[in-house]
């Protein structure tokens, strides 16, 4: 499945309005959008882990979540259940930084420009985050170099698959 990533700015101020919005212009392409809050992003790698994480449970019909856009913010907060990767990395009033995946033929350009929403990719590093947000306290992030600390991220997604 074709998919595009990108991280973006924009406005939140009524969550389930405009994830509603998402899913009616994202069906109306044929298409699936991941809109995360890019709080919980630390790094490009992590979002694209978590994308072919759900794609690979997608395929191997293993999936916990109806939809791959919903698996694959289930990889991304590393967490068992949809509700709670919604807490998580689910977008809230007053989200600002945007973490965006379109999965289909329509170009995530197209996204950002019907919903108002300003490409930067630079709302998806690392710098400035806290892993506590991933349930990665300050004394795990500590034992390994600061430059390191978003493989942590990438860590907990792969254990999604390992520890049940």
């Amino acid at each position: 499945m074709k998919y595009a990533i990108a991280g973006a700015r924009g406005s939140i101020e009524d969550p389930e309005s405009t994830i509603k919005q998402v899913q009616e212009w994202a069906a109306r392409h044929d298409a699936e959008v991941v809109l995360a809050d890019a709080r919980a992003v630390f790094g490009q790698d992590h979002l694209e882990s978590a994308v072919r994480h759900a794609l690979r449970a997608q395929t191997a019909g293993t999936m916990v979540a109806h939809t791959v856009s919903m698996e694959t913010l289930r990889y991304l907060s590393a967490q068992r259940q949809v509700a709670d990767a919604i807490r998580v990395a689910g977008i809230r009033r007053g989200t600002r930084e945007l973490a965006l995946v379109v999965f289909g033929t329509i170009s995530i350009e197209e996204a950002l420009r019907f919903f108002g929403w300003a490409r930067d990719d630079a709302v998806l590093d690392a710098r400035g985050k806290s892993l506590d947000i991933l349930g990665i306290g300050n004394e795990a992030a500590a034992t390994i170099p600061a430059n390191r600390r978003p493989d942590l991220a990438l860590e907990k997604v792969a254990l999604l698959d390992v520890i049940k």
